[in-house]
């Protein structure tokens, strides 16, 4: 083999899975945990039965999370019997005639402030040649579609590499990063098979690599750095440890940002969205019907939209300025572990971390535009609902005056006929006269007056209009006016 062809073993392989699940939140109460907080924890122990690994699945019995909320950067969570970090074998390969290298894994977990984050690795103790490392990711089975983990999460694969040569040149750690990430992937499906790379720098004097396939939610998103171990102390300086902390408070930060960034674009979408409904319902307010009550009918049912509309709006501009907080804090703290990472430890130059970082101006700007995109709703949902809310006053006043007005005539109208009717009763009461003689008109008497009951009856009637109109008359004149809205 030339010194500059691909090595086909790796030493002391191991892949670590850094996954973070937000377990406290500043709108519940407090110590109280978000719902899904367990939801790792879960997928952790369905992880072990899937791959039979009966220490793993049943893991949950040495966890001891906190029973409240703590305010402690770094807690451990796994209990003291078991040294705090729970060590399981895999089982054999089910199939002899393809075997498998002896594997074995370690999980650790701990609450960094309001996070669960658990550090699950899969390890060769030996040397494996380059294909088999698709079992320590068997079935893709710690990427993020199986994971869940609702922060996200960081994959990172560290191997010494073994040539016939000796040392692998460094015009070679590049290739033989991209064939690990391949053999790595191999078994997952095709979607994460194709990982844009990022960048490389330097930890603890060894090459490190990143990948990702730029997604924006969390949930879809695959970080994956390859550290080769190229340099004589790296192996040693690693084992130590000192970097851990630095390293996995900085993923966090980092996996922070992509949520709250998501979070805010989702904020945004759906806050768009309201907007344009507004816009669509300000256009209705010029087709209204002509009728008033069906006028009035949908500018009510419009209010009624409108109102919880307005305070969810409000809401999604409220979550977009925590978002925007939030993505400060986390930017200023993934730049002091990142320098702390790279002053603490030798000859440690993260540059493919850096390039996250400087993404700051990036994402906070076009949080920013959205924010300015969006305020003027806020505006025009206050309007709207003042301008419905004026329409729909001028609109039911007017109802209620020709209500008022129909009341009013009904009353005068029953008033002057009871009065009518009483005046009609007086006369009517004559109606004895019914019985005294009359005589027909002759031609020696053509003009007798008429029957004294038919006299009667006439004067009745014609006193009880009379009655009527003067009674209705006086009841309307003597009535103030009704106001017109």
């Amino acid at each position: 083999m030339r010194e500059d062809s691909p090595p086909e073993f790796v030493e002391n392989a191991k892949l670590t899975l850094y996954a973070f699940q937000l377990c406290h939140d500043i709108t519940l109460a407090e110590g109280q945990r978000v719902p899904d907080s367990d939801r790792l924890w879960q997928t952790f122990a369905a992880l072990g039965q899937t791959l039979a690994i009966p220490a793993l699945s049943t893991w949950q019995q040495w966890l001891n999370p906190p029973a409240t909320e703590i305010d402690s950067p770094f807690q451990e969570l796994l209990s003291t019997e078991i040294g705090q970090c729970l060590r399981f074998p895999f089982p054999p390969a089910p199939n002899p005639e393809n075997p498998i290298p002896y594997r074995n894994g370690e999980l650790y977990a701990v609450q960094l402030h309001d996070t669960y984050a658990a550090d699950l690795t899969f390890r060769y103790p030996g040397r494996v040649p380059l294909h088999q490392l698709s079992h320590l990711n068997p079935q893709g089975k710690l990427l993020p579609d199986h994971i869940q983990a609702s922060l996200g999460q960081t994959l990172v694969f560290f191997a010494k590499p073994i040539t016939n040569e000796g040392n692998l040149p460094p015009k070679n750690w590049r290739n033989f990063a991209d064939r690990c990430l391949k053999n790595l992937l191999a078994e997952a499906a095709p979607h994460w098979q194709n990982l844009a790379y990022l960048g490389e720098g330097t930890l603890l004097g060894s090459p490190i690599f990143a990948y990702e396939n730029l997604a924006e939610n969390p949930a879809n998103s695959c970080h994956l750095l390859i550290w080769l171990d190229c340099h004589p102390h790296t192996s040693q300086l690693e084992t130590t440890g000192t970097y851990y902390h630095p390293l996995i408070n900085l993923l966090c930060c980092r996996s922070k940002i992509q949520f709250s960034y998501h979070q805010a674009r989702t904020c945004y979408r759906e806050a768009k969205a309201l907007y344009r409904e507004l816009e669509q319902q300000a256009q209705e307010l010029k087709n209204l019907p002509q009728d008033c009550s069906e006028r009035l009918t949908i500018l009510k049912a419009s209010l009624v939209k409108t109102h919880p509309q307005a305070f969810t709006y409000t809401r999604y501009l409220r979550d977009i300025q925590d978002q925007h907080t939030t993505l400060i804090t986390n930017f200023k703290n993934y730049r002091m572990l990142l320098k702390t990472l790279q002053n603490n430890e030798a000859d440690s130059q993260l540059f493919c971390l850096k390039i996250f970082s400087d993404l700051r101006h990036q994402l906070l700007e076009q949080i920013n535009t959205d924010l300015n995109y969006l305020n003027p709703g806020k505006i025009l949902f206050g309007q709207y609902i003042e301008t419905v809310r004026g329409i729909v006053e001028i609109e039911q006043a007017e109802i209620n005056y020709q209500e008022q007005v129909k009341q009013q005539d009904l009353q005068d109208q029953i008033q002057a006929v009871g009065v009518g009717i009483a005046a009609g009763a007086i006369i009517a009461s004559t109606s004895g006269l019914i019985t005294q003689p009359w005589q027909m008109p002759s031609r020696d008497r053509p003009f007798l007056p008429p029957h004294p009951f038919i006299l009667a009856v006439f004067f009745s009637i014609l006193c009880s209009w009379g009655a009527w109109r003067i009674t209705h008359k006086l009841i309307r004149g003597d009535r103030p006016p009704l106001i017109s809205p």
